[in-house]
């Protein structure tokens, strides 16, 4: 969902809502989609892997139903009113820390969550579902965060994976001097991120250039060949070859489609400061 904005999708009745505190490193943010009142119409939205994975609740008039979803590679995926439409969208590493599901074992598209989860987590996530489908949108996704709570409650993102995933986002290290700042194996690394992440450590670190280029892009006092220093690549040709590769358009066409466009929508849709707050709430567990 990273490539999502709320401009782009008001017309399908989208809202963006940032986490509980309590989420921090766990959830990036919930968002909801359609619900009563709105319009039935669909857009087409390219999704550009960022290496989250998101948790997806769809409550019908007739159904209930909810899914895990992991995009690895860019896709084009369709978002359409009609029901309400409820996600989170989880931090790298987060799937498998409060689930204990790696996203090496989730096909590319949708998978439904009911068959993934076990145990305790899944009967209370049934009790869930049942919940919802009586809620408004805010009940809604205010009983959704809950829930996530009570499963972040126990849980703690591996420290090392936390120092590795923002090495590789915040410098230009290469993947084998990660790990020995790490004081582990490159193998090791790759065998540790990727099995709790879905995503290689060369991958992410590309993801993450790619994600800050798709940004600045959209900034028209950068300069192509600045854009591409800017985010750690050799020369304007090494990064219009990786760009073109990953979003199947080079940075120059890329920067006219959004800013022709509008250039509001290629603001990140999880900046805080868009993000709608839930009304003040506290942990089921407090007084």
């Amino acid at each position: 969902m990273s490539a999502l904005s709320p401009e782009g999708l008001s017309h399908l009745g989208f809202r963006l809502f940032a986490p509980h505190p309590a989420l921090t490193g766990f959830v990036e943010c919930l968002w909801t989609i359609g619900g009563p009142g709105t319009a039935p119409v669909s857009s087409a939205e390219k999704l550009y892997p960022d290496g989250g994975c998101s948790l997806t609740i769809d409550i019908h008039q007739y159904q209930t139903t909810a899914w895990f979803e992991c995009n690895r590679h860019p896709q084009i995926q369709q978002f359409s009113t009609g029901s309400l439409q409820i996600s989170a969208r989880f931090t790298p590493g987060a799937l498998f820390t409060l689930f204990g599901l790696s996203p090496t074992e989730l096909p590319e598209r949708r998978t439904d969550a009911l068959a993934l989860l076990n145990g305790p987590v899944k009967s209370s996530f049934q009790q869930l579902l049942q919940r919802l489908a009586a809620n408004s949108r805010l009940l809604a996704v205010t009983d959704f965060e809950q829930w996530l709570i009570q499963q972040a409650a126990n849980s703690a993102m591996p420290a090392r994976l936390q120092q590795a995933l923002k090495l590789l986002r915040t410098t230009e290290q290469t993947v084998s001097a990660v790990a020995s700042a790490l004081l582990i194996s490159r193998r090791t690394l790759e065998r540790q991120m990727t099995l709790q992440t879905g995503f290689n450590p060369a991958y992410y670190q590309q993801c993450q250039q790619i994600k800050r280029a798709r940004h600045l892009l959209c900034r028209p006092e950068f300069k192509l060949a600045d854009v591409a220093l800017a985010c750690g690549f050799y020369d304007q040709a090494h990064f219009t070859h990786v760009f073109r590769g990953f979003v199947t358009e080079t940075p120059a066409l890329y920067r006219l489609r959004k800013l022709s466009k509008d250039e509001e929508g290629c603001r990140k849709f999880t900046i805080p400061s868009e993000a709608l707050q839930l009304p003040s709430r506290k942990l089921n567990n407090q007084e």
